[in-house]
């Protein structure tokens, strides 16, 4: 019985400690969509808004860019660039070695190539 309510206590404290946890990874999450779907003339005030979220955008931009159109990579990898993040050295190379569309291939190129240099 003691031990019944000691597991009930914990899986209420489980509850209550995930219920209360920290809004940032769904802000970012919904600001990294938000870029990539932006009109053109709100893209700079979203690309403010996720490079505001520092190293906490990166994994929110690695997983919304093999979903977005070539504009929204385009603008993931302006964040990127902007971020300045050598943990996102991988991901530039495989963007570079891997995309399909000129125009961003290119521009992942230079941004990995930027990133290397900075080695």
């Amino acid at each position: 019985m003691v031990q019944a309510r000691h597991i009930w206590g914990l899986l209420l404290l489980a509850t209550l400690v995930t219920g209360c946890g920290d809004e940032r990874e769904r802000r970012c999450r919904l600001a990294v969509k938000s870029l990539v779907a932006a009109p053109a003339d709100r893209a700079p005030g979203e690309l403010d808004k996720v490079v505001s979220f520092g190293r906490y955008a990166l994994p929110d931009i690695e997983q919304e860019y093999h979903a977005a159109g070539p504009t929204g990579r385009v603008r993931l990898l302006e964040a990127l660039d902007r971020l300045r993040l050598p943990e996102a050295q991988p991901f530039l190379e495989f963007a570079a070695r891997t995309e399909t569309d000129p125009q961003v291939r290119r521009q992942a190129q230079v941004l990995a190539q930027r990133f290397r240099g900075r080695r």
